[in-house]
């Protein structure tokens, strides 16, 4: 997964009917979550030159909390994060969730990474991404699923995943 490549799941599937910001012919909101400032600024750059709507996180838990506030279609999310890791924000997040990862090293065990987190990932880029790739995946990943939401937290699983100031975050379970 050198120079960019991508691999995006062939489970997520709908129309921009389906989705309330693509239909109102908005490009979507992005989240950009990544510990080098350069890197995600350069991201975020590229994605509202093509008119989404980019939201900025230096960390696992910045990007939890901007998740929590908002919604957000997309996530583009590093796994080694300073703080409260990539990893941690995947747990949090719901099912539905639409995240590319990104990242520098080697993807881990991109398997192992799908088998655990399943349809959360849509994609996984390997940096440096180009461009061209990065928009043809976020705009993919855009248009197949509903907005980015967490889970709520319980308090025993905050502090498993080190977000002990995030509990209950998310809608009350029912």
């Amino acid at each position: 997964m050198r120079g960019g490549s991508i691999r995006m799941s062939e489970q997520h599937s709908s129309s921009e009917s389906d989705h309330p910001n693509l239909a109102a012919g908005q490009a979507g909101r992005v989240l950009v979550v990544d510990d080098q400032p350069s890197v995600r600024s350069s991201m975020a750059d590229i994605l509202r030159s093509q008119g989404f709507t980019v939201i900025e996180a230096a960390d696992g838990a910045a990007a939890l909390w901007l998740i929590a506030d908002g919604e957000l279609d997309v996530v583009l999310l590093d796994l080694r994060l300073c703080h409260v890791d990539g990893t941690a924000v995947l747990e949090a997040l719901e099912p539905r969730a639409m995240v590319v990862i990104v990242s520098a090293f080697e993807l881990h065990d991109e398997t192992a990474l799908r088998a655990e987190y399943g349809p959360k990932i849509f994609a996984c880029l390997h940096k440096p991404v180009a461009p061209e790739r990065l928009i043809e995946v976020v705009k993919a990943a855009a248009t197949a699923r509903h907005c980015v939401r967490v889970r709520p937290i319980e308090s025993r699983d905050a502090l498993r995943l080190g977000l002990a100031g995030l509990a209950r975050l998310g809608p009350p379970r029912r």
